[in-house]
């Protein structure tokens, strides 16, 4: 039952982050809020949150602690490199370097994760 109580602690954690994520980014990047483009975006956040918060949060869960800073830092940075390569793969290119808004989308897209991960996930 252990295993089961764990699964479901990391579903909220993910369903709640990529929801967040998904009203950041549609706030941030986008004009119109729809309907199929909120559940694309969320698709999008699910599978990179899958990707690449979940081996971090696996690897940092060895040694749990609610709400520290240095987790928040690991987020940080993974998300800026992501974003950075997503940045450069699609037309933003290097002028996404010189904009704000990709550092705040990576710190934002860090925080939600670190503090739902902290809420559901951290046992002390």
């Amino acid at each position: 039952m252990h295993v089961f109580g764990g699964i479901i602690r990391y579903l909220c954690t993910v369903v709640f982050s990529v929801v967040s994520a998904a009203i950041v980014y549609t706030l941030m990047f986008l004009e119109g809020f729809g309907f199929s483009s909120f559940r694309a975006i969320s698709l999008f956040m699910f599978v990179a949150y899958l990707i690449f918060a979940t081996p971090i949060q696996i690897f940092l869960n060895r040694k749990p602690k609610k709400f520290h800073g240095w987790y928040l830092v690991t987020y940080f940075i993974v998300s800026l490199v992501v974003c950075g390569i997503l940045a450069l793969l699609t037309n933003y290119g290097l002028t996404a370097f010189v904009s704000y808004k990709l550092y705040l989308f990576s710190f934002l897209l860090a925080l939600i994760y670190w503090f739902w991960d902290s809420v559901f996930r951290q046992k002390k």
